[in-house]
């Protein structure tokens, strides 16, 4: 049968066809070879349906259980060769191929065309498919999905050692990760800078013979300011030129550059952003490339230049995307301790062993969870002196904890309240702590790729549908956020900032609602925003509770 022109069968083959799940049209001839690695294109990666980063994908810190999550990935793949399809995978997509010709006679007046087989179409003689992988050349690329079966390795796999590795559970078929979706990448920065740093920390131990307990982080940074900073090539090296300037010369100039010397402090900064993950990765343990005790003292010394720079002001030393992380942003000194062999009860184990904190270490977890059932269990008295004095000592919120979301009630008073009468200090503050679901003190889940949120109160059952909204979920809000929302005009609610702005207004007016329900309200106290019972309003002032504020 005569196939259609080059022209028309470019245009089927444009698009890629799929998704296709790669344990169904894949076959077991598909696989990575010495020198021929199956290259991934558009990568995206997902749990719980929605997009994450690498650096999510990988086990939290501290904990050495296996991880049984289930990641899905996604991305585009070359087709070279007719066996790689299984026999489901050939029909799908020839079914896929035939439809889309169809699709275009009927939109172009013309006859249906005959049926298009794959076959044909790697045929050399045709010269469709099946060529070298040239500028130019037709390809079958097929959108394939899949769940992982280990960690990716980026630079540090020797069968990749320059680019990023990916392992399919699917017959553990491995795939080189050329291009990543936009979104994917930008969660994965960190991942990324993590694994360069790594790989720069192997190559300056292994080009030196320096004893392992001299390796501080100091002395990487002078290492690498001595070694790599400044390689001598860039005094004449222009990666980006004017063909037409006399001074270039297929990107070498004959005048000296003088390229911006970098300050060892950006540099240690970059160190000191993955400090914890330095000393708590089992990987980088059994490298063995520095000393544990001095990394973790500079660990230490990083989590308090984060707190000293961020009064100032400053972003220093922090991991990318988590500039603002609360469990980061908390002074440090209420987290660390001098003793590191605290015993820890059955309970306050087996909860860090369920709920592992990515970021932090499960020793200071389970201190944090002591430390608080030790303050839950002190004296009432003794309580709101500890509470007066570390009020007292600082008359305005840290710049580090403005413009939270997330609640941290504790038992403050105002000072009006301390003055009146023995009524002043309301028992039933005490219980606010109970009385208030935690869910209500938590940051709110972003909507699915649904666009709809559900309320995570028990036995609640409200949904907010951004598509579909009600007056209910709308009253809070001005007209002009109204218009917007209902313009439709935004992507996503994880890439707009407006509409997500918009979401968290409309549940914090729901919030409110539940606090009304449980005889709460919301009231300003000294310019801080506390919580109050709802009382007769012929009762003097009263006692509140602050709310703390953290960044999101």
């Amino acid at each position: 049968m005569p196939l259609p022109q080059r022209k028309i069968v470019e245009e089927l083959l444009r698009p890629p066809f799929g998704p296709y799940r790669d344990e169904e049209v894949l076959s077991t001839e598909c696989e990575s070879k010495a020198g021929k690695i199956l290259v991934l294109k558009s990568f995206q990666l997902a749990y719980n349906d929605e997009i994450i980063g690498l650096d999510e994908s990988e086990q939290p810190l501290g904990t050495g259980e296996v991880d049984t999550r289930q990641f899905r990935f996604r991305g585009i793949l070359g087709i070279r060769s007719l066996v790689w399809l299984s026999q489901v995978g050939v029909k799908r997509v020839e079914a896929e191929l035939n439809l889309r010709a169809n699709t275009r006679s009927m939109c172009a007046g013309e006859r249906p065309p005959n049926t298009i087989t794959l076959e044909e179409l790697f045929n050399r003689k045709n010269k469709f498919l099946g060529g070298p992988p040239e500028d130019g050349e037709l390809e079958l690329r097929l959108q394939i999905q899949g769940f992982r079966n280990f960690p990716a390795l980026y630079m540090t796999s020797k069968l990749l050692p320059d680019g990023l590795l990916w392992h399919s559970k699917d017959h553990n078929r491995t795939y080189e990760v050329a291009t990543m979706d936009v979104y994917t990448f930008q969660l994965s920065e960190n991942f990324f800078w993590r694994y360069r740093l790594l790989a720069l920390m192997t190559k300056i131990v292994g080009e030196g013979r320096t004893p392992l307990e001299k390796r501080t982080p100091e002395w990487f940074v002078s290492q690498y300011l001595e070694r790599f900073a400044h390689p001598a090539s860039d005094e004449h090296e222009r990666l980006i030129y004017d063909s037409t300037d006399s001074d270039v010369d297929e990107g070498r100039t004959q005048l000296p550059r003088h390229p911006r010397r970098i300050h060892r402090r950006d540099i240690l900064g970059l160190f000191a952003a993955q400090s914890e993950w330095f000393v708590t990765d089992n990987e980088v343990k059994r490298k063995r490339i520095f000393p544990f005790r001095p990394w973790n003292a500079f660990r230490k010394e990083v989590r308090k230049a984060r707190w000293q720079a961020a009064r100032n002001n400053v972003i220093w030393g922090w991991p990318i995307g988590r500039q603002n992380q609360p469990d980061l942003a908390s002074e440090p000194d209420s987290e660390e301790g001098d003793d590191e062999d605290d015993e820890d009860d059955e309970d306050t184990r087996n909860m860090v062993e369920r709920n592992p904190v990515i970021g932090k270490t499960n020793e200071i977890v389970r201190r944090k969870i002591d430390k608080a059932k030790t303050r839950r269990t002190l004296p009432s008295a003794r309580r709101d002196n500890e509470t007066g004095s570390s009020s007292s000592s600082s008359d305005e919120l840290d710049p580090a904890r403005a413009h939270a979301y997330m609640s941290d009630f504790s038992r403050e008073s105002s000072s009006t309240a301390s003055d009146s009468s023995d009524e002043s200090v309301d028992e039933r503050l005490l219980d606010f702590g109970e009385l208030i679901p935690r869910q209500l003190s938590q940051v709110p889940a972003l909507p699915g790729p649904d666009n709809r949120w559900w309320c995570p109160v028990p036995e609640c059952g409200h949904m907010v549908d951004l598509q579909r909204l009600t007056r209910d979920d709308i009253k809070a809000l001005s007209a002009t956020t109204v218009f917007y929302l209902m313009e439709k005009k935004w992507r996503s609610i994880r890439e707009d900032e407006r509409a997500k702005t918009c979401f968290f207004e409309m549940v914090s007016k729901h919030y409110e609602d539940h606090f009304t329900d449980l005889g709460l309200r919301f009231v300003q106290t000294k310019g801080r925003t506390g919580i109050d019972s709802i009382r007769d309003k012929r009762r003097g002032p009263q006692a509140v509770v602050i709310v703390k504020e953290e960044v999101i």
